[in-house]
């Protein structure tokens, strides 16, 4: 899903935010004028206080003058990207532009198209939502605003989280387990307390014939969470542990399990039946 925009603007925010006008990189010259581009590409198409805008610029220290400050940003930032895509009205500003000139919105639609797709098209669609990203799980990078960071950041990361979840378990149903390892890692290094990473890391582990290094997983989690939270494993991750313990067929997987139940039948069969 490409940026439609007619080759004028493309404004990426998973990741260090980045410009593009006519296909070319833009500067923006102050940080202020990225703060105002990335809160209305946020919202493209739709009106932006100016009250928000002031908030994200200023935080609660808003000078008396904020319109005509405020004002001067936008003209200047107009300047940097060389076009007037940017609307004012008595309210606020808008991004004149449509939603797929923005990462964020091609993300979005993509998991949306997900969720409604089955098999490899799934994972396919996921695989590119997850392509939008420049920085695993961690957008809005450099912008200087306490205030939009943290209205918006927390649930684009937890979008990419779930969807990377999504298809770690879809290559995982699909038979893929030690090539994913490595990348849960990773990703429990990085969210040492989301227990639905390690969780994933045990049964890839068990899957490539890790049991011990599955188990090792779990202590190491149940420490970090005693001392970091004070609490014990949740019902998910001890549910993984206790499979992973009795060789659960499910925790093994569909394949090993279809193996193991044939020896199962096998063994049945040839054993004796014992008379009356």
């Amino acid at each position: 899903m490409r940026a439609a925009v007619n080759g004028a603007l493309e404004v990426g925010l998973l990741g260090p935010v980045r410009v593009l006008a006519y296909g070319r990189p833009v500067a923006l010259a102050a940080p202020r004028r990225q703060v105002i581009l990335t809160a209305l590409a946020l919202a493209p198409g739709r009106t932006v206080g100016t009250a928000a805008l002031a908030r994200y610029l200023w935080g609660e220290g808003v000078p008396s003058p904020a319109r005509r400050a405020l004002s001067t940003v936008v003209t200047r930032l107009r300047q940097d990207l060389g076009m007037d895509v940017i609307s004012g009205t008595a309210g606020g500003y808008a991004l004149a532009v449509p939603a797929d000139a923005v990462d964020v919105y091609r993300f979005r639609a993509l998991l949306r198209a997900a969720r409604t797709a089955e098999g490899g098209a799934e994972l396919d669609l996921l695989e590119r939502a997850l392509d939008c990203w420049r920085a695993h799980g961690e957008p809005l990078q450099d912008v200087g605003s306490d205030a939009l960071v943290a209205e918006h950041a927390p649930a684009l990361a937890e979008e990419w989280y779930a969807a990377t979840e999504r298809r770690i378990d879809l290559l995982l149903a699909a038979g893929v387990h030690a090539d994913l390892v490595p990348q849960l890692r990773d990703l429990t290094a990085r969210q040492p307390l989301r227990e639905s990473l390690w969780c994933r890391l045990m049964v890839a582990l068990y899957r490539s014939g890790r049991q011990a290094e599955a188990l090792d997983a779990f202590r190491c989690v149940r420490e970090l969470l005693a001392e970091q939270l004070g609490v014990i494993p949740g019902p998910e991750l001890r549910a993984a542990h206790r499979a992973v313990l009795v060789h659960d067929l499910a925790v093994a997987g569909p394949a090993a399990a279809a193996r193991t139940a044939h020896r199962l039948r096998l063994r049945h069969r040839r054993r004796p039946r014992t008379r009356p």
